[in-house]
């Protein structure tokens, strides 16, 4: 014991300046470390979603080690089972097992590791973590265990304050510690954010095997015997119960043949229950993946039933099959997510409402066979292979990430951090006066008679109260800035600016006062900036980009836009919030005040949430695609109700008129032009080595 801590004192003093260059950069192939406190009952869940995951994370030539409990074979650390009185019995029916935290074996094993991935917030993962730390490693984590799961088997389904206890429990005991956690679906990322947990939640789905593919043989479907099948352990919260019931009621009831495969605590139970309601008799059993595969391509509908559900990776691999499922509807399962329509999703417990789906499908056999087409094809969005590819993401994203916290000293970060905002309270003050007091007074008078500003869609602010947006805008006026100021009062928006506006006597004080940001114009800078942003947007905080990059005063519609708002609102996991200019007619006094320009009119739209499952780059496409598609949807409705073209009217080109204003205006249009100007990633590959992992991250607005 004494030679295991003299040890385990010399990587707390020295590890982490080992490491520090030695993390690995984004064309490498890495050394990844999985703890877990089980690893040979496969019949769990979370142990089958490890193993599988080691398995194809070595196949793409990643080295992986595994520490747990029944870790058996080559790079595996084997620890021993920690007893728990009362406790350790109840989980081993659960088939759960909690492993004892050596020191000796896990520093061994995280020997060398580029990051470690913690599955469970259990002691064995609590002290890995302490070490990983002291030994300056990278660390990431899992939400697997989803308190419902553990309040169901507790017989406390009813409590509503058990689950929030676990929740936070789980956050300030463990994950706390963590800045990136992988979510086996959006739903429980979601659900995270609702229990404030701060990291960056990557959803990736569990993934399924290659293998679940519709056999050439696939069964065609037997009125006179029909196969329904459910898979899932029999537990409290998978509720075949209900199914069984359910198939009780149908009208189809004496030629329903049900295989529920599984193992659990409820066999004897469900036994029991079959025999009493149904007429055939009921298949239980375990069934390997190649059984498995011949039994869901067997059957003519799956159903899911479970209440509770962090994804139901079965589910997926039954429709992957081309088996239409029926899915329930419940608040605390993700597993509703994966229903094309209403057709596959029933009442959550209830039977009777089980039974009509069921009998739905068997009186649409038409509708039945189409769908299990365009299941197959939803199922390939589950693939393995995309769910690897984004694991590799979330563990380079995390080393990434240590390094760029750890290349600088605290007073070298507060310094940089300073840069971007002011923080001191004096400064904060005299900021809050400016903008509130003076500024906003001032320029709602500009605005609304100057130029007649009208707001809609003001509602769509409380959509993001509680988390903070990316707003952008089509940039079509040198005081667009205060427009789409007092759209989104009362937010104190943070607006971005070219960094030598800052320079200006004068002007850069005010552009600070108000609470502006400077774009930097290099990479090592442009990665502080997008830490800050993503700061001030975890802080419920409003950042305001304008994706056209350049101005043109007046231009009717909204032109292409560039990557880099929506690359920040992907990374700080916020929704984008459009707002869109559009001009229309001046009549009455308006007429009065700049007679020959248009009067302006903002339009706050719904606000657009990323798609978490799909890959960092796909995110950002996706992102901006549908925030360009509703932005010009929400134009051509406006255009059709008396939106005007301010070039149009007065028969002048935008080209045209910036050369007749180009004296007076062309220096304004370059300060302007409040775009965000990223090196892409290509451009990135050019810095020296030393800061190719962080910078290869950063890409053009």
């Amino acid at each position: 014991m004494e030679i295991k801590y003299r040890h385990y004192y010399h990587y707390k003093n020295n590890a982490s300046i080992i490491k520090k260059n030695k993390l690995v950069t984004h064309g490498e192939k890495m050394k990844i470390v999985i703890v877990i406190d089980l690893y040979d009952y496969l019949t769990n869940g979370t142990v089958m979603t490890a193993y599988r995951f080691v398995e194809e994370l070595k196949k793409k030539g990643h080295t992986v080690k595994v520490v747990a409990t029944g870790a058996k074979g080559e790079d595996c650390y084997e620890v021993p089972e920690r007893y728990i009185p009362l406790v350790t019995e109840v989980a081993r029916l659960q088939q759960i097992r909690f492993g004892k935290p050596v020191v000796e074996t896990l520093m061994n094993a995280f020997q060398g590791a580029d990051v470690i991935h913690f599955y469970l917030p259990f002691k064995l993962e609590k002290k890995g973590r302490k070490i990983a730390e002291q030994m300056g490693i990278p660390t990431t984590s899992a939400f697997h265990l989803q308190p419902e799961n553990v309040t169901y088997n507790a017989g406390l389904k009813w409590s509503k304050l058990a689950p929030l206890v676990l929740y936070s429990g789980y956050k300030t005991r463990f994950y706390k510690y963590f800045d990136h956690i992988h979510c086996p679906s959006v739903f429980i990322a979601d659900q995270l954010r609702k229990h404030k947990y701060k990291a960056k939640l990557h959803a990736i789905s569990n993934g399924v095997d290659r293998d679940f593919v519709p056999s050439e043989s696939k069964r065609e479907l037997d009125m006179d015997r029909i196969k329904i099948l459910m898979v899932g352990r029999y537990a409290n919260e998978k509720r075949q119960d209900v199914l069984i019931k359910a198939i009780a009621k149908s009208k189809y009831a004496d030629k329903i043949h049900l295989t529920l495969a599984g193992k659990g605590p409820n066999l004897n139970r469900y036994k029991r229950l079959a025999e009493k309601y149904l007429k055939n008799p009921v298949t239980f059993g375990f069934y390997n993946k190649e059984e498995l595969i011949d039994v869901i391509n067997d059957s003519d509908i799956y159903v899911h039933a479970a209440d509770v559900e962090i994804e139901a990776i079965a589910c997926i691999e039954a429709f992957a099959c081309g088996v239409v499922p029926i899915i329930a509807n419940s608040p605390k399962s993700a597993t509703p997510q994966f229903a094309l329509d209403d057709r596959s999703l029933f009442k959550a417990g209830s039977a009777k409402s089980l039974a009509e789906k069921i009998d739905y499908w068997l009186d649409h056999t038409d509708e039945l066979k189409d769908m299990s087409k365009k299941y197959v094809e939803h199922g390939k969005k589950y693939s393995i292979d995309y769910s690897i590819s984004k694991a590799e993401e979330m563990f380079k994203e995390a080393i990434a990430d240590y390094k760029e916290k750890h290349m600088l000293s605290k007073k070298e970060m507060k310094k940089k951090s300073k840069q971007f905002v002011k923080k001191s309270k004096i400064f904060r003050f005299f900021s809050w006066l400016l903008y509130y007091l003076i500024a906003t007074p001032v320029v709602w008078l500009i605005a609304t008679f100057g130029y007649g500003l009208k707001i809609k869609g003001k509602k769509n602010l409380k959509k993001v109260k509680k988390s903070g947006a990316v707003s952008v805008s089509n940039h079509v006026h040198l005081l667009d800035a205060t427009f789409n100021a007092l759209a989104l009062h009362p937010n104190k928006v943070v607006f971005t600016a070219l960094e030598q506006n800052f320079k200006i006597p004068g002007a850069g004080l005010v552009l600070s006062l108000i609470g502006a940001m400077p774009v930097p114009d290099n990479i090592k800078d442009t990665r502080f900036f997008m830490r800050t942003a993503k700061d001030l947007l975890k802080k419920k905080r409003i950042v305001h980009i304008y994706p056209e990059g350049h101005l043109i005063n007046y231009y009717a519609g909204v032109r292409e836009f560039n990557r880099g708002a929506f690359k920040m609102a992907c990374n700080a996991q916020v929704p984008i919030l459009p707002l869109l200019i559009s001009w229309r007619e001046r009549k009455g006094l308006f007429k009065i005040l700049l007679p020959s320009k248009p009067c302006a009119t903002i339009t706050i739209l719904d606000p657009i949430k990323p798609n978490y499952i799909l890959r960092s780059r796909e995110q950002e496409k996706d992102l901006m695609s549908r925030t360009y598609e509703a932005m010009t949807a929400e134009y051509e409705k406006l255009n059709a109700n008396g939106a005007v073209d301010y070039y149009k009217m007065n028969d002048i080109t935008p080209e045209e008129f910036k050369t007749k204003n180009q004296k007076k205006e062309e220096s304004l249009l370059k300060e302007a032009d409040n775009s965000l100007q990223i090196p892409t990633d290509e451009e990135s590959t050019n810095v020296k080595a030393s800061d190719t992992d962080a910078e290869n991250n950063e890409s053009n607005t």
